[in-house]
């Protein structure tokens, strides 16, 4: 049986970022990924709808000043430490980050390795592909912050000052994260894959509506997708491209010879026993979030993965497109702008959830 094509975001979105390995992992993975997926579902009764409640009411900077001041700094120094050994955390993050956050809001749900109830957890899915390296970071940061401080700091909050600390290790302005989230009790597999991710085969019709239903601008979408700007695609995620599009036998047409001749020499003996699937970056800065992921598909009509070659080939998307590659401090501002939206949208607070003491269980 021939096995269905299909990778990491958008943008984020965020497919969110680092695209890994299906041959590795036999994952399907949404947005920033190409080939192919099933049809996206058409009953969607669970999804979140344009227009959410924003939580920033409650959701406030230095929510921990009084029960547990360092905990900032405690995740900062944590991942600066984890960043040295392993600049891959800083895609793995926000990817991570997007999964949880774009389904039905930042819960940490996504954490969670089990259900009582026996169902499919979010972590399990297909769509949710290879989670675990981001998971495992926060394991570790949670850890420390259980250590200081008991009790007290929420996974869903420990994952949102992670990665807020990860794109400022990525370049961006260092700036204070809201607090204030708590933990879901339950996470299903089914939610995430009711229409509430994007995948990689669907048209632009598709991924806009999508994003508009969440509550998204076509110009927020394509801010989110610069997170390509950091990680990596292995190279059975967009090889058809180069090799067979669409089964021609010859290249994607929308690549230029130049592109696909270089694509072809980072992945070469495709379809032989001398395939080794090396990881490609999106862009030359691969742990940096700027702006030439834009500038490389504007100038060069680079682009690793299909979903990528929608936002250039269609007129709605295209000058939004050209917009952050022409500037790059206005999209690392917008960038941040919507990912501080992402992270505040139908976030638990108050008594809602709970603070989980470990990541991947509930308290009970």
């Amino acid at each position: 049986m021939e096995m269905i094509r299909i990778v990491l975001v958008t943008l984020v979105v965020f497919n969110l970022v680092l695209v890994p390995s299906k041959a590795d992992f036999g994952f399907h993975f949404p947005f920033f990924g190409g080939g192919s997926s099933p049809d996206p579902p058409q009953d969607d009764n669970q999804a979140t709808p344009a227009g959410q409640t924003m939580a920033n009411e409650t959701l406030r900077e230095d929510f921990y000043i009084d029960s547990c001041p360092d905990a900032e700094q405690i995740v900062s120094d944590a991942l600066t430490d984890i960043f040295k050994s392993n600049p891959n955390s800083i895609a793995n993050l926000i990817r991570l980050q997007f999964h949880d956050c774009f389904v039905v809001g930042c819960d940490a749900s996504v954490l969670l390795d089990y259900s009582k109830a026996g169902d499919k957890v979010e972590k399990s899915s297909m769509l949710n592909g290879q989670l675990l390296k981001g998971a495992d970071l926060i394991d570790d940061i949670k850890a420390k912050l259980e250590q200081r401080c008991p009790g007290t700091v929420s996974c869903s909050d420990t994952l949102v000052f992670a990665t807020n600390e990860a794109m400022t290790l990525a370049g961006l302005p260092r700036r204070k994260a809201l607090g204030g989230r708590r933990d879901s009790l339950v996470s299903l597999a089914s939610v995430a894959e009711r229409n509430n991710l994007p995948m990689p085969n669907w048209s632009m019709d598709q991924m806009l509506e999508l994003f508009k239903r969440k509550g998204y601008t076509p110009e927020e979408m394509v801010v989110l997708l610069g997170a390509h700007s950091v990680g990596v695609a292995h190279c059975d995620t967009f090889m058809e491209r180069v090799y067979d599009y669409a089964r021609t036998g010859k290249p994607d047409a929308a690549l230029p010879k130049k592109v696909a001749n270089e694509m072809k020499m980072q992945c070469p003996h495709a379809g032989t026993p001398q395939f080794r699937n090396p990881p490609v970056s999106f862009d030359e800065t691969p742990t940096v979030l700027d702006n030439l992921f834009f500038k490389n598909m504007v100038e060069k009509k680079k682009t690793l993965l299909i979903t990528d070659s929608h936002l250039i080939a269609d007129p709605r998307t295209f000058p939004i497109v050209k917009q952050m590659a022409d500037d790059q401090a206005l999209f690392q501002r917008r960038f941040v702008e919507v990912m501080d939206k992402l992270t505040s949208m139908n976030a638990l607070i108050g008594t809602d959830g709970e603070i989980r003491k470990t990541c991947r269980s509930s308290n009970n």
